[in-house]
């Protein structure tokens, strides 16, 4: 799998015209609405939750300079890890409420045995009808291999921008991790992502076509959260009129598939440009400073089928409406 690097990109006239902030909104609102049709033709006027489960706040030590996770910038509380029973708890009553991912997320180097144990008991409990997702560090063949017979059916993975910059990883690193989920049989959910106010249209685009290229199952945009004491902060956060444009960005470039076109964190306006699928997290979580029990922000999974349906988008039917 060739590394893909900014030079070799050249800039479409709606690219040019979606990433340029001196454009005004006016002048773009045909193509967030060509966007938006794409993906609704896509996905059947689908829409669907992401559900994650940060299960573990162990410091990372891979340095990355906008994890609120990483060991170095000492800013998160940490706490034990959740239990399998509490995994398995959370995950079934996601799974009843009508996700269509259960997500489970960890740290770096979460110990792949225990994955395995926690994917068989997860897959038990929601069915086979859900994708459960593993969001880790770096795997093998062996390892994928071992966690798709272990009942995981996708990986969340990317090459992040400014992967080796900003983070304690390499490019390299991360397409190798992508190749074997690929050659492993789980699907890939890509995004372009943590995308912060510096990062240039060539960096941009590198990654919402790297999507195209690897024939992930989705795509999408994730902005980053800015935590104060790690380094990334002081540049803030990404307005939602720009994340509107990068999410119609990644539907433009991946016009023949990648059904799910994820946007986070979601507001109601980033599901009329392409977006169809929000997130929700609970637990551990890498934009924020410490565990919680309740959902991050607030926005839980009935808020986010409501918003998908004020958005005209059908959601799965919850097993206690069934």
């Amino acid at each position: 799998m060739p590394e893909a690097t900014a030079k070799e990109f050249s800039v479409s006239e709606e690219a040019r015209l979606l990433l340029d902030t001196t454009v005004s909104d006016r002048r773009i609102a045909h193509l967030l609405e060509k966007a938006d049709s794409m993906s609704r033709s896509l996905a059947d006027s689908r829409g669907f939750v992401w559900a994650a489960i940060g299960i573990d706040s162990t410091p990372c030590d891979m340095g990355c300079t906008f994890c609120s996770q990483a060991a170095r910038w000492d800013v998160y509380k940490t706490a034990p890890p959740l239990t399998a029973e509490t995994i398995v708890e959370k995950a079934g009553q996601l799974a009843d409420g009508g996700a269509d991912f259960v997500v489970l997320r960890t740290t770096q180097h979460y110990p792949l045995d225990a994955l395995q144990r926690l994917g068989r008991l997860t897959r038990d409990r929601i069915g086979s009808d859900i994708h459960l997702v593993i969001n880790t560090g770096e795997m093998g063949s062996d390892d994928i291999r071992a966690l798709r017979d272990s009942g995981f059916t996708m990986s969340y993975h990317v090459v992040r921008l400014r992967e080796g910059v900003d983070t304690g990883h390499s490019v390299d690193m991360r397409l190798r991790t992508i190749e074997n989920v690929l050659k492993g049989g789980l699907e890939l959910q890509y995004l372009i992502e943590p995308l912060g106010p510096e990062h240039s249209p060539e960096e941009i685009l590198v990654e919402a076509r790297r999507a195209r290229e690897v024939g992930a199952s989705g795509t999408g945009v994730m902005a980053r959260v800015p935590i104060m004491g790690t380094p990334l902060a002081r540049y803030g956060q990404v307005s939602d009129a720009y994340l509107k444009r990068v999410a119609a960005l990644a539907r433009l470039e991946y016009p023949d598939g990648g059904r799910h076109l994820c946007v986070h964190p979601p507001t109601p306006a980033t599901l009329r440009c392409g977006a169809n699928t929000i997130i929700v997290e609970q637990a551990a979580n890498p934009r924020d400073t410490s565990s919680s029990a309740s959902p991050w922000r607030g926005f839980d999974l009935p808020g986010a089928r409501a918003v998908l349906r004020e958005a005209g988008l059908e959601v799965r039917q919850a097993r206690a409406e069934a």
